[in-house]
């Protein structure tokens, strides 16, 4: 994962010496904010490659700034550089402060069932049981619903175990973490259900109202890429929910 991002890092500091102007965006290469059971290589390599496939086909440069994720929104407020990769989700006192992109990837949590189940939402499991990660943000979820009884687990495979074996109804996890499994060792017996709970995604966040070109820049080549099917084909490249 280092190899990878210090190979992007000095492609990119090599284009930035041509340009008069970088566009400098700040990232947290472990991903503290996100729940991601070990798959912060595969979140790396999906974002350096696509900052270079936006570098070459806008003909534009790239300054990449590690930063934490409880500093990152700081040290935009304090213009250390002019947007970071975040997933702060874009709430209305959000938006008030920054301005957000489209989404680049899904991050937010989603409810796995048996793939022959009929639910739809965590609205239709009345009285039933559903698991939870202990150290994780998804008994919020639950906590919406009294009638759902909440299991807890402290590891996500016993949790899907159980859902195969009827201990339980479902279970919530983060939807990069349930995308492999459920892509992999589970692929005949569980599904993700569409969709998902929260809008938490990663976006290109600025300041309000300024660095709009940049903020442009990656809504044009977003919608570009969905357009090829190249983001598509980038995220199973990577192993990631599209």
């Amino acid at each position: 994962m280092k190899k990878i991002l210090l190979c992007l890092l000095a492609f990119l500091m090599i284009s930035c010496q041509v340009k008069k102007s970088t566009n400098s965006i700040a990232m947290d290469k472990n991903w503290k904010a996100i729940v991601l059971n070990g798959q912060e290589a595969n979140l790396n390599g999906f974002m350096n490659d696509l900052l270079l496939e936006i570098a070459k086909k806008k003909k534009t440069s790239f300054q990449l700034i590690d930063n934490s994720s409880d500093n990152l929104l700081l040290d935009l407020k304090k213009r250390k550089y002019k947007a970071a990769f975040s997933s702060v989700e874009p709430y209305n006192f959000n938006k008030a402060k920054y301005d957000f992109s489209t989404d680049i990837i899904k991050t937010g949590y989603v409810l796995i069932t048996s793939k022959d189940a009929a639910f739809t939402s965590l609205a239709d499991m009345s009285n039933k049981h559903v698991g939870y990660i202990s150290d994780s943000q998804s008994i919020l979820f639950l906590q919406k619903y009294e009638d759902i009884f909440e299991e807890k687990y402290t590891v996500v495979p016993q949790m899907l175990d159980d859902i195969v074996n009827g201990t339980i109804e479902g279970a919530i996890i983060s939807i990069i973490p349930a995308y492999k499994y459920v892509k992999d060792l589970y692929q005949n017996e569980l599904k993700i259900v569409d969709p998902p709970l929260n809008d938490q995604s990663i976006r290109i966040v600025t300041l309000k109202g300024e660095n709009t070109e940049l903020l442009n820049l990656f809504n044009s080549s977003l919608q570009e890429m969905k357009k090829s099917n190249f983001l598509k084909d980038l995220k199973e490249k990577w192993g990631l929910p599209e």
